[in-house]
């Protein structure tokens, strides 16, 4: 099996990497990682990655002036040929050095970039419809660290473990003010019968996935009409069609929330029209 990792630029085996006791993502989270996907050697909306990913590692403290973009492409491209990968799932993982308790000795960190072997052709529409369900048991707070793409996930377990408790596809998250916030993985889209498209905002809590605001750029552009406003459950129940966004499956339709069922053909028709664009 090859099982090659990068870390911090040097290609080794998975098995060769050693994690201390003392290591801090695994002590206290502290890191940020970026999941893009790669394809007929293309990195897809890679300056929208690492802006995000920079924001992110400004948000916890680490120097970004250490963190060379070009550099880490080029880690990638290598991990990629080295593994003869035409199309992957690619993480990119920034953790501090080893230091301190809580209060950190450094601002310096560490990169490992993980490539998994994903399916070829770019974004399919999925022929069998998700089924969502909703995971209230713990609601996500409104702050800095709402948007940023941590080490520290397990807001994201714990509800990925509820839906596959309840045979579902995926689990709405709601935040702390109890309105709907995003998915385990994915942005929430709803489209209503007038063919407005509405979606959380930023201000609500949201991860901002990268898929979802090169989606909604496009679809603006194109003279659809995309509303950025609270959604509550009830909303799901006025809605025509769901889907939901991230960088590696593209668009996926919702067939079910709870009781209520929902078409798929305006979604198709969106998907197909956005992957013609060539936009990533």
């Amino acid at each position: 099996m090859n099982n090659q990792l990068s870390y911090d630029g040097v290609i080794m085996a998975e098995t060769a990497l050693q994690y201390g006791a003392t290591n801090r993502s695994f002590r206290y989270g502290d890191g940020v990682f970026e999941t893009i996907r790669f394809e007929s050697s293309e990195l897809f909306f890679i300056d929208d990655h690492f802006e995000r990913l920079l924001s992110g590692m400004y948000a916890l403290g680490l120097d970004t002036t250490l963190l060379n973009p070009i550099q880490v492409c080029d880690d990638i491209l290598a991990l990629c040929a080295t593994k003869k990968l035409s199309s992957a799932r690619v993480r990119i993982s920034v953790y501090r050095k080893e230091g301190g308790a809580y209060c950190p000795e450094t601002d310096q960190f560490h990169i490992i970039i993980t490539a998994d072997e994903i399916q070829e052709g770019s974004y399919q529409f999925n022929q069998k419809g998700l089924r969502l369900g909703m995971f209230s048991e713990i609601r996500k707070p409104i702050n800095t660290l709402s948007g940023v793409k941590s080490a520290n996930a397990l807001l994201y377990v714990l509800a990925s473990r509820h839906a596959r408790d309840n045979s579902w596809d995926e689990a709405l998250i709601l935040n702390e003010n109890g309105r709907i916030c995003e998915a385990c993985s994915s942005n929430v889209f709803l489209v209503l019968p007038d063919k407005r498209i509405l979606t959380p905002p930023v201000s609500e809590g949201i991860l901002p996935g990268i898929m979802r605001k090169n989606l909604i750029s496009w679809l603006r552009d194109n003279g659809k009409e995309v509303e950025e406003v609270i959604l509550l459950a009830d909303d799901f129940y006025r809605a025509e069609e769901v889907f939901l966004t991230n960088v590696i499956s593209g668009v996926r339709w919702v067939l079910a929330f709870r009781e209520k069922r929902y078409f798929s053909s305006y979604t198709k028709k969106m998907l197909d029209g956005f992957i013609a664009s060539e936009v990533f």
